[in-house]
């Protein structure tokens, strides 16, 4: 009768040790946690802190969890009392590693670009401002030379010069003004005295859109370096000052 009962009390021993020495995230779905369902009801309502709490702890308990993953990333990106582009990055990867292939995998790629930036601007000395700013110059100017090429498109003029010979300039019309007449030069637009900062602005293209060039990229980072920390800190509902055209 003992020795029935020892070996009852070995099996059953072994049996726990294998239970507890289990991966914790093996026998849980990720659509099955609590904590998932939880996290998604709190996005609903708008209470982005509770919802990363509870992707993070899905995270932690659950192999197999590409959704919480995606979701920390992105909140951790965007929440600025939580944000830390870092720990982003390796949620983000952590979600590719598991969706390699999904259709949301070109835009968590993008979400890891804008991680990274986040990161050089942190850098102290703001040593790569100037590559950050060249690489949103770049940006524009693509932006630009597509709504150019749309545009052409749709009026059906050609998107490459026409090569031939030059065209003739027409003959000089006679003017049937008197000579000493001058004409009032048109009065330049008013510029206004703020502007309201709108998703995909930069000073540059603030420059370009209320001036007409972009020269005024330093006149407008110095009239708001009180609230500016760099070139490229600007914050979509920001009010800018803007100096007067010279």
């Amino acid at each position: 009768m003992n020795e029935r009962f020892l070996v009852v009390l070995v099996v059953s021993i072994g049996l726990l040790y294998q239970w507890g020495c289990a991966p914790v995230g093996s026998f849980i779905e990720e659509g099955d946690d609590p904590a998932f369902e939880r996290g998604k009801s709190y996005l609903r309502v708008g209470r982005d802190v509770e919802a990363l709490d509870e992707f993070l702890s899905v995270t932690r308990r659950v192999t197999q969890a590409p959704k919480s993953h995606l979701e920390a990333g992105r909140l951790l990106l965007s929440l600025s009392e939580r944000k830390d582009p870092v720990a982003a990055i390796y949620h983000f990867r952590r979600y590719l590693l598991l969706e390699p292939d999904s259709r949301e995998s070109p835009m968590v790629k993008q979400l890891i670009v804008s991680a990274e930036r986040e990161i050089l601007r942190k850098l102290p000395g703001e040593p790569y401002n100037n590559y950050l700013e060249s690489i949103e110059l770049k940006d524009e100017n693509d932006r630009l030379r597509r709504e150019v090429s749309d545009l052409k498109a749709r009026l059906g003029s050609p998107l490459l010069p026409t090569v031939g010979l030059p065209e003739e300039e027409p003959p000089p019309t006679k003017s049937t003004q008197p000579v000493h007449e001058v004409r009032p030069a048109s009065p330049k637009p008013a510029i206004p005295a703020t502007y309201v900062v709108r998703a995909g602005d930069s000073l540059y293209a603030i420059s370009k859109k209320v001036y007409g060039n972009a020269s005024y990229i330093n006149s407008i980072y110095l009239a708001n370096r009180d609230t500016m920390k760099s070139k490229n800190s600007l914050k979509v509902g920001q009010t800018l000052r803007l100096p007067p055209s010279r």
